[in-house]
């Protein structure tokens, strides 16, 4: 008999790792490092962000943490939010609902 608990986390196993996929092919057409940063990015936003997909970090925060320049960042971010992966508003980026 499989726990309440292990279907959570088998479920959420699978929405990370369709969230990982959708984003790797968001940087498909990128240079190497940008497709790097980008998965980086996205494991760094699972680990971070709340149950509902969103993560309440400053570009500051997020750039100091990954160990990233601003501009990359900033390149990886608008990609994902130009494929529609991500939402940025107010100070917060969220994760946009399938």
């Amino acid at each position: 008999m499989v726990s309440a608990f292990n279907q959570v986390s088998d479920s959420r196993a699978f929405t990370e790792h369709k969230i990982l996929k959708r984003s790797r092919d968001c940087f498909t057409n990128e240079s190497e490092r940008i497709a790097d940063t980008g998965e980086k990015f996205m494991k760094y936003f699972i680990k971070n962000a709340t149950n509902e997909g969103v993560l309440f970090k400053t570009i500051k925060e997020i750039t100091t943490e990954m160990n990233t320049p601003h501009q990359t960042l900033t390149r990886v971010l608008k990609t994902l939010e130009n494929k529609q992966i991500i939402y940025r508003r107010n100070g917060i980026i969220g994760l946009w609902k399938d």
